[in-house]
């Protein structure tokens, strides 16, 4: 079944913000030390990983299903935790997120595109 006009903005949008992580990583040079010591490097790819968990819960119900390899809730709850307890984020859980999670979500909604 094709995808709505909707959902491919919605995932689109989330796109862009998993490139614009990619070119933050480029620019602070993929680094953890960098990433746990600066402020503005940890609120850039925060302000992006709020706006995919946002878009994420925008995704209607029958994609979501359809693509339930998709970790729609962890996306959602890390938009969560960056919105609402920033206090206690665990910075290498986000590292790993921005280096692992967010390319895999990347190339998955890519996927979803072709169909």
């Amino acid at each position: 079944m094709p995808l709505n006009e909707r959902d491919r903005t919605v995932i689109e949008k989330i796109i862009k913000y998993c490139d614009d992580i990619d070119a933050l990583m480029t620019q602070y040079g993929r680094s953890y030390q960098r990433y746990v010591t600066d402020i503005s490097f940890q609120y850039s790819c925060g302000m992006c990983l709020i706006q995919i968990g946002e878009l994420a819960g925008r995704v209607s119900e029958e994609t979501t299903v359809r693509n339930s390899h998709i970790a729609w809730r962890a996306i959602k709850a890390m938009r969560n935790i960056h919105a609402h307890d920033y206090n206690n984020i665990d910075y290498s859980i986000v590292w790993a997120s921005l280096e692992e999670d967010i390319p895999a979500l990347k190339q998955a909604l890519l996927e979803i595109l072709a169909v």
